[in-house]
């Protein structure tokens, strides 16, 4: 049932577009390449704030006012060509161990924000910048689990990303 679905995916003419075509597979790469970077970029530059580094800017401000836009639009374009790019092989990609993994991967991290936004960074938005006029001189870190929680997120991220280009290479899985 499933196979006879990805078959018929796979013989759509947007997936032989995607697959067939001299640019169509490099176009959405390209594209799936940017959102990577948009995504993974602005979620590590708040996670790495959260565990202590650049401590003159408030970790709070610099991810929901400043790059929880690019996340999205990240996450948007990651998206829309990733679903493009799995339309071109979908019955050899539902069978990659990699391709399992990154979704594996996905859904962890999507757990592991849900925790920091609900358990965590809700005490966060108060914690000033060092350094600020705001700042008190005895500002509370973050706290252990949230330090936790946003290195798990670059490590699971990371891997995330490991596993999506292994999806490429089938044969070292066999």
């Amino acid at each position: 049932m499933l196979n006879d679905i990805l078959l018929r995916i796979s013989e759509t003419g947007y997936a032989s577009l995607v697959r067939d075509t001299l640019w169509g597979y490099p176009i959405f790469e390209t594209i799936h390449t940017i959102g990577i970077i948009m995504m993974f970029g602005s979620i590590a530059l708040v996670d790495l704030r959260y565990i202590g580094f650049a401590r003159i800017l408030s970790a709070y401000e610099l991810g929901e006012r400043h790059l929880l836009r690019f996340t999205w639009v990240g996450f948007a374009l990651i998206a829309l060509s990733g679903l493009s790019l799995f339309t071109a092989y979908p019955v050899e990609n539902i069978d990659n161990i990699a391709f399992k993994a990154k979704f594996v991967l996905i859904a962890l991290a999507g757990l592991n924000m849900l925790f920091f936004n609900f358990r965590v960074a809700s005490g966060l938005a108060t914690i000033p910048a060092r350094g600020s006029a705001m700042a008190v001189e005895n500002a509370p870190d973050v706290p252990l689990a949230g330090r936790i929680s946003v290195g798990l997120s670059l490590c699971l991220w990371t891997a995330t990303i490991a596993c999506g280009r292994l999806i490429a290479y089938p044969e070292i899985f066999e």
